[in-house]
């Protein structure tokens, strides 16, 4: 982006067309009263789109105006208006949004072409015009999308995102009337993510963090931290919102239907009530189970990247549909270049074809003559289709977009599994028999517990339990190992399952945090904090302070959500299945009980 900041001087060039400049004050009691006249020196004002909706927000007033510098191209300005100049949080919001827009160049987000100031001190902004309608406009005429429609808009949505999160910020406002579509051919659509208006601006130069103990955004597209004015914000906040999106383009419906605005808080605890399967049949179940995974009401539990998510999410969507999905390359935006891999430039006009992971399914799909093969033909054959397989295999890293640098990669390196056995019990008393629970219900207080854990190999696992003490600061208590259980050594085995910690739930309504840490090799640091809390003798020590603590949560902090799948619930084996990337494995699951 060129100089956003500098203002138009009433300068042109010789070749294209010139008007005079002029030092233009607004009169907000008649808005349109602006329309034929010059910005600057630049920008001819053509018409008030505030009453089509430009402006949703009331503070200001959206023009449609034609940059007479480059040849007329259409653009949008957006003037703050006098009354909202008495709200310093309404300006900071504005100035937020104008450095947003100078700081993302992405093309899936809109563009700030100048910005400035009027005679009487309104500032304005001059935005790229986005011809094209919103998604809005297109849910309500076609109630719900077409699987590959959707999987394209998400992602692009995302990829932006994905932009605007790795520059420090969060947009807090996602909803179908900010994503704009520009048709192109076979019902695919150019993306684009608009208004920042309450976009959060972490290390602002023009303005202050914005600092407001109110919900703010639109309702029924909120993430719960968000919604009850939570102020230390994570990229999840947007993420929880595009899958709101997300579910809304796939079914017609948004997941959540309040009444009143306290009601929705109390939804989203207690989680989506419809699937999406249930109101769209031919959902892919993956998928269904992804997009669930970013509507966790705990913001820890969600995916923590916009762009692996997306991905992710668009590529479960597609995987039934056509042998030879399409990428249309201006719906994708931009692909994450990585030192190791950097996703080749593609022809706009062109398609990208993405093969699916082979199954034994579908290479018998994609290889029919294995099917008709005479016996005289068996060993060419097969040849002929291990050729095909390795030179297919060799390439797919470079042209399938779900695995192109993404931090959800198509086959999981490591599976992690654990289940508790749980007894009830009355006055102390067993008063049945031990049943097994994946951890992911609600018990009751009192009961009785065992966590047992599996892994698919070899390696070393740390599990503490986290708490706080009376100031509220985070101390951890070891529970695996200890001297009781694997005689204090942290190595265990692969496939086989682990009895470890009992324990019983507090007699108090609660939530019982608990830390599961893997590590394909040995640790000395977390070796360390371990026999920190194993005195020679006595009772185990609780992990409070000093260098020990600060290592196990730097540790947490910096691998808790690196390259994984969300956890999922294992109904018929009555057990949590995670699955990772790396050699390393980060775990928060939460016991609750009333």
């Amino acid at each position: 982006m060129d100089k956003p900041e500098v203002t138009g001087n009433g300068d042109s060039d010789e070749h294209e067309m010139s008007l005079p400049s002029e030092r233009l004050a607004i009169d907000f009691d008649r808005p349109d009263s602006m329309v034929g006249r010059n910005l600057d020196g630049r920008f001819l004002i053509e018409k008030n789109l505030t009453e089509a909706g430009g402006d949703t927000g009331g503070i200001g007033v959206v023009y449609l105006a034609r940059d007479t510098k480059l040849m007329g191209k259409d653009v949008v300005v957006k003037i703050l208006n006098e009354n909202a100049l008495k709200h310093p949080d309404i300006i900071r919001k504005f100035q937020h949004e104008k450095e947003a827009l100078i700081r993302l160049d992405h093309p899936g987000i809109v563009r700030i072409l100048d910005s400035g100031t009027l005679k009487d001190g309104n500032p304005f902004m001059v935005m790229d015009y986005i011809k094209g309608h919103s998604l809005r406009k297109a849910l309500l005429a076609a109630d719900r999308l077409p699987l590959e429609v959707a999987a394209n808009i998400i992602e692009a949505i995302t990829d932006a995102l994905s932009a605007a999160h790795s520059a420090k910020i969060l947009h807090r406002d996602i909803k179908p009337e900010n994503i704009m579509l520009t048709p192109l051919d076979e019902g695919l659509y150019r993306v684009r993510l608009i208004d920042f208006g309450i976009a959060r601006v972490e290390e602002s130069k023009l303005a202050p963090a914005t600092e407001i103990s109110r919900a703010i955004g639109s309702v029924l597209y909120i993430a719960p931290e968000q919604l009850i004015g939570q102020l230390d914000l994570t990229p999840a906040a947007d993420i929880y919102a595009t899958a709101i999106v997300a579910y809304e383009m796939l079914t017609g419906e948004t997941p959540f239907k309040p009444k009143a605005i306290a009601e929705m808080y109390q939804m989203e605890k207690d989680g989506v009530q419809t699937l999406p399967s249930a109101l769209r049949p031919d959902m892919p179940r993956e998928a269904e189970r992804i997009l669930l995974s970013a509507l966790e009401f705990d913001p820890l539990k969600r995916p923590q990247n916009a762009r692996a998510f997306g991905r992710y999410l668009a590529h479960e969507l597609r995987i039934d549909g056509n042998e030879s999905d399409r990428f249309f390359a201006s719906v994708h935006t931009e692909f994450s270049k990585s030192p190791t891999q950097v996703m080749p430039a593609v022809d706009p006009t062109d398609f990208v074809t993405v093969q699916r992971p082979a199954t034994a399914e579908t290479k018998s799909d994609r290889f029919p003559f294995l099917k008709w093969a005479i016996p005289g033909g068996i060993i060419l054959a097969i040849l002929a289709a291990a050729a095909v397989f390795v030179a297919w295999n060799a390439t797919r890293s470079t042209i399938d977009p779900p695995t192109a640098n993404a931090n959800l990669a198509t086959r999981p390196s490591h599976e992690l599994s654990y289940f508790l056995m749980v007894q009830k019990m009355i006055d102390g008393k067993p008063r049945e028999e031990p049943f097994k629970s994946s951890g992911q219900e609600i018990f009751e207080s009192g009961y009785k517990f065992t966590l047992n854990f599996q892994t698919d190999a070899e390696g070393y696992m740390y599990i503490y339990s986290e708490d706080k003490d009376a100031q509220g600061k985070v101390f951890y208590n070891l529970l695996f190992p200890t001297p009781s259980i694997n005689n204090g050594l942290s190595q265990v085995p692969g496939g086989r399952p682990i009895e470890t910690f009992q324990s019983t739930f507090q007699n108090e309504p609660g939530t019982e945090v608990v830390w599961m840490l893997w590590t394909k090799e040995k640790r000395e640091d977390l070796e360390a904090v371990m026999r920190s809390a194993i005195p020679p003798a006595g009772k185990l020590k609780p992990i409070a302070d000093g260098e020990n603590l600060a290592t196990l949560q730097d540790f947490i902090d910096k691998n808790r959500a690196e390259k994984r799948d969300p956890p999922i619930k294992d109904s018929a084996n009555k057990r949590t299945v995670i699955k990772a990337y790396t050699d390393i494995v980060v775990h928060r699951f939460e016991l609750e009980h009333r």
